[in-house]
């Protein structure tokens, strides 16, 4: 735009636009203000109207790294989370290379936007400059190496201290007391190593949908609930200690 008969141009174009209430155009800051009804149109039609026009829209993209996802799945919750953000015109994201590239308005959003609406759906953001390098890579599966090795030491003492009850063994502990041991050694596997699944099943459930996140957390937390209740409520499930005894024998 170069003079006010511009600015009035695009102006009326845009009020032209379907779905279209307001539209402001400020010269000095080339930029355009629309108030629109989103069932009626959206960004792209009113681009088309400006370039119609003979004008052209400012059009960002940046990229970066999104790390947590696993499967197809994933990828079209990001995609979708991130179409969502006011002033996205399209996203892309490769799931193998863990990159996410986004064109968008200028002056609309940013890449805080952009960060929120990814971690809100559960996942996790690596900036442009700090890239998805060997160096980032390695420090998540170290982490995640950390935490299931950690887990499967835990599990493997929990399933040891099983045994003896399962297999109607004497064991030199009163039962009750092992019972809270097993439950405190199942707790940090849980909660600790599985809270990855925990915070995708809640960036899903955000979204009012379903993953995989949501079947391990639902079924593992059924799992433990039910055993920690049994532990400290037995009586809740009619259980506690039974006496039996034999008859006695008449000469």
């Amino acid at each position: 735009m170069s003079c006010v008969a511009c600015a009035r141009r695009v102006e009326k174009t845009l009020f032209r636009t379907e779905g279209v209430s307001t539209a402001n155009v400020n010269l000095a800051v080339e930029r355009a203000t629309v108030e629109y009804d989103p069932a009626g149109t959206g960004p792209e039609a009113l681009i088309r109207s400006v370039e119609d026009a003979g004008y052209g829209v400012e059009r960002l993209e940046t990229g970066f790294g999104v790390t947590g996802m696993s499967c197809a799945s994933c990828v079209g919750r990001v995609e979708k989370a991130l179409g969502e953000v006011p002033g996205v015109l399209d996203v892309n994201v490769n799931l193998a290379t863990e990159r996410t590239t986004v064109e968008y308005l200028a002056g609309t959003a940013g890449m805080r936007d952009f960060e929120r609406a990814v971690e809100g759906a559960g996942y996790g953001v690596v900036s442009e400059e700090e890239g998805l390098t060997e160096d980032v890579r390695g420090r998540e599966y170290g982490r995640l190496r950390r935490q299931f090795l950690v887990a499967v030491a835990l599990t493997a003492l929990v399933l040891i201290g099983s045994l003896p009850m399962m297999l109607g063994l004497m064991i030199p502990v009163p039962v009750r007391w092992l019972d809270f041991v097993l439950l405190a050694l199942a707790t940090p596997v849980q909660f600790w190593a599985g809270w990855r699944f925990y915070r995708g099943a809640w960036g899903a459930l955000r979204h009012g949908q379903a993953n995989m996140n949501t079947l391990v957390a639902v079924g593992t937390s059924a799992a433990y609930l039910y055993s920690a209740a049994a532990t400290l409520a037995p009586g809740l499930f009619g259980g506690g200690p039974t006496c039996t005894s034999t008859p006695r024998r008449s000469s």
